[in-house]
């Protein structure tokens, strides 16, 4: 059997791999906390790996599995080959579409959280791994495993530490697999727990 490939995504392959990232956040409690309703969830969350998805792909740091039944989404470490301007407006631009679209009722644990993480970033060199995600209709194939050894090699080249947040607990034990370790955890009220998770290069 021939195992499918890693390969970066280009422009012509981000819708592509958008919708297979949709699929795999359809379950995440923070995302569905802001877009309770299908409809919502399937017209917003779009948009918002479009808006974060742009860098990443002059940089070919975000990946899918051929077949786009997986993808994830890196940003690599601030550099002069990064453009830190741009990755700004695009945080700025996805924080006033989740304001604008986010369903607000009984949610106010939920956007406080999601601040929390933000300020608690780190601040030294990283990569950061925004997304990762595999179509429900192929979990448990190993297909996010292929996805992290295709990235994390980079950062341990690059002798910086890999970080991600994650707002569903039954992922902990995969990034840890892959040699992530719990740096806190925030939750605020009702919110969903999020986990904050780094790991130091190889």
């Amino acid at each position: 059997m021939t195992l499918p490939k890693v390969q970066a995504v280009g422009p012509e392959d981000s819708e592509q791999a958008i919708s297979a990232l949709t699929l795999a956040f359809a379950t995440d409690p923070c995302i569905r906390r802001f877009y309770p309703d299908p409809r919502d969830h399937l017209a917003h969350f779009p948009e918002m790996m479009r808006i974060q998805i742009a860098q990443p792909i002059k940089h070919h740091s975000a990946h899918y599995v051929e077949g786009f039944s997986a993808a994830a989404i890196w940003f690599p470490p601030a550099g002069p080959n990064t453009d830190a301007e741009a990755e700004k407006a695009a945080r700025k631009r996805m924080d006033a579409l989740i304001m604008d679209t986010a369903h607000k009722d009984g949610n106010n644990d939920v956007f406080a959280a999601v601040e929390k993480v933000a300020e608690l970033h780190p601040k030294e060199r990283h990569w950061y791994l925004f997304a990762i995600g595999v179509d429900p209709r192929h979990q448990n194939e190993g297909l996010g495993s292929m996805l992290m050894k295709h990235a994390l090699p980079k950062a341990d080249a690059d002798g910086a530490l890999a970080y991600l947040e994650s707002s569903s607990p039954r992922n902990v034990p995969f990034y840890e697999r892959h040699g992530f370790e719990v740096v806190e955890v925030v939750q605020i009220g009702d919110s969903p727990r999020i986990t904050l998770m780094a790991r130091e290069p190889r």
